[in-house]
């Protein structure tokens, strides 16, 4: 681990974005504030591709016909739950999200690689791909797993919240 001398400027910017795309930057203005090095832990800064962003049983479809009343988006819903019925598991049941005026829906299967399958097996039915997980799902999935790893002690954490 080398030292930064005094008055050197160590400057660190994500070489790419959260789709990881390649970003090229250009500098104008610069602070000269103090602050810790980023380069310990990079979990959370964006564009830093140690975070797969890429949700693993999620399906994003695109370019379905627009839903203008209830009965439309309840149609839409029984027929992805029926298209995608054999990829939910021994169950069946996946999670289908659409919303009004809209022509996109979510897909959620019950496992990874039933993820992929679909993928394969619908592209020639649907505009599919895998959804991106949300910076709230990504938090969540986080805590549970820490949760689950600490062994839920059982007893809540105290917050404060001033």
């Amino acid at each position: 681990c080398s030292k930064v001398g005094r008055g050197s400027l160590m400057l660190q910017l994500p070489s790419s974005d959260d789709y990881g795309n390649p970003e090229n930057w250009m500098v104008y203005r610069v602070w000269w504030g103090r602050k810790k090095s980023m380069a310990g832990d990079l979990d959370g800064v964006a564009g830093v591709n140690i975070y797969s962003a890429v949700h693993p049983r999620k399906l994003f479809l695109s370019n379905l016909p627009k839903l203008r009343t209830d009965p439309e988006l309840d149609l839409r819903r029984a027929e992805l739950e029926r298209a995608f019925r054999k990829y939910g598991g021994p169950s069946g049941a996946v999670l289908v999200s659409v919303q009004k005026h809209s022509s996109i829906a979510f897909v959620e299967v019950a496992s990874e690689q039933l993820a992929d399958l679909a993928l394969v097996q619908m592209a020639g039915k649907y505009r599919i791909t895998k959804a991106r997980r949300t910076k709230h799902e990504a938090l969540m999935e986080e805590r549970a797993k820490k949760e689950k790893e600490g062994g839920g002690g059982g007893g809540k954490e105290s917050v404060d919240w001033d």
